[in-house]
């Protein structure tokens, strides 16, 4: 690849200030990529930044890096990673496949130490993830809390079920009597939704701006984000219907005591893509309403519960309605929209997931939990390890003490008190993961995780034949 691909931005083109981005990340302003006061802990580190979360967070994390002696570099890869950063960067304008060599590269030349994004997966960072384990350089991948609402995600080696997080209970109780007890955050800030609604559409609008400039960007969702618009538009025109469908269904548990709980995915999500076997939503609920059907006892009901951000309604709705008349099951199975599900959680039987927060909610509460995908908590003592057609009749709750155990090592090594969408909470989430990349040994950490990682997730296949559908 020839490095006119990539371009060096010191200045706006005049197709840039026509559309009114001077500021949108195009210029030097004093918030250059040289570092202001020297810490310990972070003097003469440099932080590569790829894409973050739609919000000013990841410019906030950098102005506080920066602060404390560190250097940043910062790659563009698309028009709407410009819309949250008024500063230095780089763009890139290359293609796809050429850009693990040239991320590679940008580490060797600018002497990176550490790599930070939000999303391990995404087709552009999953080469970076790889350069930077082959050359030493600390990782720092973001996610959503996988405590929420308060928390944000800050993995060593990977998401989810990419974590190096310990696979067995054996494990686990070990490492949770070396974890002191997380300290617990001063209170979750609220974070509106309409606020994170309009910084998508920034993102989004910057990126559709610019999209001629970044002609060969590869977007990491499925679905484009005017699909995803006009079914939050439909789903707001037919609230008012979804609620008296809702008031139908939940009038139909009203004194059945045993109900299980299906909570469902977003298609596009990484956790289906990625720590999945399975092609799409409807193949999940096609297993785990089959195996009701076949197995759940008669008096048994289980509520489907649709994803608080599916826009696909109501095509859900339909499918969910058509596997019901396939499998015989009406009267059984009921389809919920809304609904707060940490109280459907607490009220259930049990619960079935791919991979999912939600399992936090089943493991809070004690309530049996059968996991389908691949995650950090599906083991002996947290989540039923049988096969599903067992789940039906004798779940085994989760130990309470290994859930403790969970809990505390989860909290302690992965999560930071704050958010990604609040002024407020983004600042106390800044605060807390800078005040611990400059304390932990990174080189010794990342070393030590990575070993236990490999042992974990061997152990963790060998428990977990459950993973892979029928």
């Amino acid at each position: 690849m020839s490095r006119a691909a990539v371009n060096r931005v010191e200045r706006p083109d005049a197709a840039f200030e026509r559309m009114g981005l001077q500021g949108a990340g195009l210029r030097v302003d004093a918030a250059s990529d040289t570092p202001a006061v020297a810490a310990p802990g972070l003097a003469g580190r440099c932080f590569l930044f790829l894409q973050g979360p739609a919000s000013p967070f990841a410019y906030r994390l950098a102005q506080a890096l920066r602060r404390r002696g560190a250097r940043i570099v910062k790659v563009h890869l698309c028009g709407g990673d410009l819309v949250f950063w008024p500063g230095r960067a780089r763009l890139y304008r290359g293609r796809l496949e050429d850009w693990p060599a040239y991320v590679a590269r940008l580490m060797a030349e600018q002497g990176v130490s550490d790599l930070v994004l939000f999303g391990d997966c995404r087709p552009y960072h999953v080469p970076a993830v790889s350069a930077a384990r082959v050359r030493g350089i600390g990782l720092h991948l973001l996610e959503e809390g996988y405590f929420r609402p308060g928390w944000i995600t800050r993995e060593r080696h990977g998401v989810n079920a990419h974590s190096d997080l310990p696979r067995t209970p054996e494990r686990l109780r070990a490492a949770a009597g070396e974890t002191p007890e997380p300290v617990r955050p001063r209170g979750a800030v609220s974070e509106p939704f309409a606020r994170r609604a309009a910084w998508d559409v920034a993102w989004h609008a910057g990126h559709a701006a610019l999209a001629p400039f970044f002609a060969r960007y590869q977007r990491h969702t499925l679905v484009h984000p005017m699909v995803d618009y006009a079914g939050w538009l439909v789903r707001w025109f037919n609230a008012a219907a979804a609620r008296e469908r809702d008031r139908l269904a939940q009038a139909a548990l009203v004194g059945r005591a045993t109900y299980f709980l299906l909570p469902l995915q977003l298609e596009g999500d990484f956790q289906m893509r990625v720590h999945s076997s399975f092609g799409s939503v409807e193949e999940v609920a096609q297993r785990v309403l089959a195996s009701f059907a076949a197995t759940a006892p008669k008096a048994a009901r289980l509520v489907v519960k649709r994803h608080p951000y599916d826009t696909r309604l109501p095509a859900t709705r339909h499918m969910i309605a058509r596997l019901i008349d396939a499998h015989g099951l009406k009267g059984r199975v009921l389809f919920l929209e809304n609904g707060d599900i940490d109280t459907l959680v607490a009220r259930s039987a049990g619960v079935v997931l791919v991979n999912s927060t939600t399992a936090i909610a089943a493991l809070r509460h004690g309530r049996p939990l059968k996991v389908l995908g691949r995650a950090t908590y599906d083991m002996p003592g947290l989540a039923h390890q049988g096969a599903l057609d067992a789940f039906w009749t004798a779940p085994p709750p989760p130990d309470p003490a290994l859930v403790r155990a969970y809990c505390r090592v989860v909290l302690a090594r992965t999560q930071i008190a704050g958010g990604f969408f609040a002024p407020e909470s983004i600042a106390q989430a800044v605060e807390g993961l800078v005040a611990r990349m400059a304390t932990e040994d990174r080189v010794a950490e990342d070393r030590a995780a990575q070993d236990e990682a490999a042992d974990d997730r061997m152990a963790g296949d060998r428990m977990t034949g459950e993973a892979q559908p029928a």
